[in-house]
């Protein structure tokens, strides 16, 4: 496996994503749409931030638990399993909301850093600058070892799937494919959070999730 290879199957997941990425944009839009022109859709954001402020992390963990483990695992067993729930949804379901739920932490924190760092503007180039360090630093950190993870409790937990893990071609055949294709559509979904106020972002980032699973779970119809 050579980088030019990897170039390839990284160009293969950007065109798969590209139709459920379109639709997401889409409904980012009608988003951003919907806020900017509606003080009553403001207004009832604002309270969930202010809940969120309240709570602080255990919000942060619940809503990314619920929003990247129990809600695939409802849409799996209904429309892919028929509504026959086994043994393995509900492993699927715990592990996964281990690991979501930290990875809602960890958001959230990197969100407040972000704000001490760069301010709490949302002009454009704050913008950029926050999505750059999000994306080429923070996301492929995040992502890979979360797809590592993943990847080792598929292999049962085995000590010698890391030989694997660390590997150049694990990188080039499964890391780097994988930025890729959530380049494609965090992007614009990261540039919205940014957008938002401090209080409102990890909220709205919890919605892009929501949007994120409902997207890839219909249009994709796999159970990956």
């Amino acid at each position: 496996m050579n980088f030019q290879q990897s170039l390839k199957i990284a160009g293969r997941a950007a065109r798969a994503n590209l139709r459920p990425g379109m639709l997401l944009w889409s409904l980012l839009l009608l988003f951003l749409l919907v806020y900017l022109g509606s003080a009553g859709f403001r207004g009832l954001l604002q309270q969930v931030a202010d809940f969120k402020s309240r709570v602080g992390y255990p919000f942060s963990f619940m809503v990314y638990a619920l929003f990247g483990a129990l809600l695939p695992e409802l849409l799996r067993i209904v429309f892919f399993q028929r509504c026959r729930c086994t043994v393995e949804n509900l492993r699927n379901f715990l592990f996964g909301f281990l690991i979501w739920g930290l990875c809602g932490i960890l958001g959230d924190f990197f969100y407040r850093c972000q704000t001490l760092w760069f301010g709490p503007g949302n002009d454009w180039r704050t913008l950029m600058t926050k999505v750059a360090v999000d994306q080429l630093v923070y996301s492929p950190l995040v992502n890979s070892t979360a797809f590592s993870i993943f990847t080792w409790r598929a292999a049962k937990f085995g000590c010698s799937v890391w030989r694997e893990i660390l590997s150049v071609k694990f990188f080039l055949q499964k890391i780097f494919p994988l930025l890729v294709a959530c380049w494609c559509i965090w992007i614009p979904g990261v540039t919205l959070v940014y957008f938002m106020p401090v209080p409102l972002q990890l909220p709205v980032a919890s919605l892009i999730l929501c949007f994120y699973v409902l997207v890839f779970t219909f249009l994709h119809k796999q159970e990956a």
